[in-house]
């Protein structure tokens, strides 16, 4: 009796073990891609994925990831990885670079975007770049003369044609956000476009007649990311439309030429949460693209955004995944479930699973370049960091830049993929003058972000958090406490959207600067905000000049799993 006490909850424990593994082995979680990564595309290339993003004002631009499942992704590269190939100098925030396509075609990866509003070119240009490997190195631009509007792509017809798909304002606006979509061959050899400019998609036609959209004016509004494949024959044009908030959806026509006419879905949107809650598990899905496996299963890739603590939406729009059943004339989202909406679980694809085993949270310097996750804020034009002046540390130079500035300050960061995450730095900074400042900053643009930094006030070294949440307003200073010289270890945690700021001089004791600071400013809803957030390492000496920097010996990020 005594032996089969003791056997007994063993049994219990593995048997209760087992749905767990069991669901961890046939379930994925959205979004697949966490963080900063809105209007995804993706490609596939025999047994493997390839799936890029925007990145608005960010440098380098467009990241590549890969993957073997679809489930588990590596950024291996940037397309837009070189200042000759992206320049960003003075660019708004929000601005850059916006929603590329990947295509595969040949031997040949290609990527078709738009730069918006760069001042010393017109408002919009849409070029392409061109890579035999998908990490690089890409080529230069090819600028497209005449290609008006945002969210470009390309379809490369069977006949050996290529066509351009975009969006643009027809002549006679029945509205303000009255956007058409529009087809015109391309030739690849001169990167020119030929023959006729054809409107295929004009939004006037559904505008409140109620044959889309119940005559919902929002929901006509904006038609835009275009995607074009070919089926059965059947030509089918995906857009996306509503705008890329809370009214966001998907689309779909089909046609028997590339031009048209298109006829439309009778079951559109395929896909939408406009008329769930705006604080539901995610919302404003939309800017999709679609890609069928090796097996023939079809999935779709899309934004959404993830609000916590209200309709906030700290992290930005990430990418997300859901099966699409095309067995019929049109495709259907989520057949298995709520037909037509994004869930949190899905059943993984019928794909093997391939992790990457080389994925890790720390960063200690000991490479010659900087990790691939890395961003800048705006092109760099000089090399204000270096891994090589002092081994095993990153050194930031302060220059007078500041993270406010419409420019490009000493800032270096990464997305954040967590609503509880921590993230730690060690470094080596002694401010020489009470202008000079270091230490982490968490940050949605120039006009919303959480500055922790070590500095000077009358000499004597403080440690300060400073905040800023609204454009044309100073930093404001949320606490300060005097520290002494070997203060260098600096962590940010959260729960949710309450961040907490401490230090340690060794990094067994710790102490709080502040606790619970409400981080919302960083994810606040309203139009024009299209990117999210990032920490990472700063340094300014605030308009001054200055011989000073920082040395960072690694930074740590993970999920906080002590929730």
């Amino acid at each position: 009796m005594k032996r089969n006490s003791m056997i007994s909850p063993l049994l219990v424990f593995i048997f209760s073990i087992i749905p767990i593994l069991t669901y961890a082995q046939t379930n994925y979680e959205n979004p697949i891609i966490p963080g900063f990564n809105p209007d995804p595309s993706i490609c596939r290339v025999g047994e493997d994925y390839y799936l890029v993003t925007s990145t608005f004002e960010y440098f380098p631009g467009v990241p590549v990831y890969h993957s073997r499942d679809l489930v588990h992704w590596k950024m291996v590269g940037h397309v837009l990885q070189r200042p000759s190939q992206l320049d960003l100098d003075s660019i708004a925030c929000s601005a850059g670079i916006y929603a590329p396509t990947i295509r595969y075609h040949n031997g040949i990866f290609y990527m078709i975007t738009t730069l918006v509003n760069q001042p010393k070119m017109p408002q919009h240009r849409n070029f392409i770049t061109t890579a035999t490997d998908p990490a690089g190195p890409w080529s230069d631009p090819h600028w497209i003369d005449g290609a008006e509007g945002i969210d470009p792509s390309l379809f490369f017809d069977d006949n050996g044609k290529v066509y351009y798909s975009g969006n643009g304002t027809p002549q006679v606006k029945l509205w303000d956000k009255h956007r058409n979509i529009w087809i015109q061959e391309l030739d690849l050899n001169t990167w020119k476009l030929i023959g006729k400019k054809i409107d295929v998609l004009d939004g006037g036609e559904y505008y409140k007649k109620g044959n889309l959209d119940g005559g919902i004016e929002t929901g006509v509004n904006n038609y835009e990311a275009s995607h074009i494949y070919k089926k059965d024959g059947k030509y089918y044009l995906l857009i996306a439309h509503g705008g890329t908030s809370q009214n966001h959806s998907v689309s779909i026509w089909k046609a028997d030429s590339i031009f048209g006419p298109y006829a439309m879905n009778p079951a559109n949107p395929i896909l939408t949460h406009r008329d769930l809650s705006r604080e539901l598990y995610f919302t404003s899905t939309g800017h999709a693209d679609l890609v069928q496996t090796q097996l023939g299963d079809w999935w779709m890739v899309y934004l959404a955004k993830r609000p916590y603590g209200g309709e906030n939406h700290i992290m930005g729009r990430e990418t997300f995944m859901s099966p699409v059943d095309w067995s019929g004339t049109w495709p259907v989202v989520n057949p298995k479930g709520h037909k037509g909406r994004g869930e949190l679980i899905h059943e993984k694809p019928n794909l093997p699973e391939f992790k990457f085993s080389d994925i890790n949270t720390r960063d200690d310097f000991k490479s010659p370049l900087l990790n691939t996750y890395w961003t800048f804020i705006r092109t760099p034009r000089t090399e204000w960091w270096s891994l090589t002046k002092r081994k095993g540390f990153l050194r930031i130079d302060l220059r007078p830049e500041a993270i406010s500035d419409q420019a490009n300050p000493s800032f270096i960061g990464k997305r954040q993929e967590h609503k509880y995450f921590v993230a730690t730095v060690k470094m080596e900074f002694t401010p020489q003058s009470d202008n000079e400042t270091a230490g982490l900053v968490i940050e949605r643009d120039r006009d919303y972000y959480l500055r922790f930094t070590i500095g000077m006030e009358n000499g004597k070294r403080v440690l300060s958090l400073f905040q800023k949440n609204r454009a044309g307003m100073q930093d404001s200073l949320i606490a300060r406490k005097p520290i002494d010289r070997s203060t260098g270890l600096l962590q940010i945690t959260t729960q949710g959207f309450l961040y907490s700021f401490r230090y340690s001089n060794n990094g067994k004791q710790w102490s709080d600067l502040v606790t619970g600071v409400d981080g919302r400013l960083l994810g606040l809803a309203g139009a024009g905000r299209f990117t999210g957030t990032f920490i990472g390492m700063y340094a300014s000496s605030n308009g001054l000049a200055s011989k000073n920097y920082v040395d960072v010996d690694w930074f740590e990020y993970g999920e906080n799993k002590t929730k």
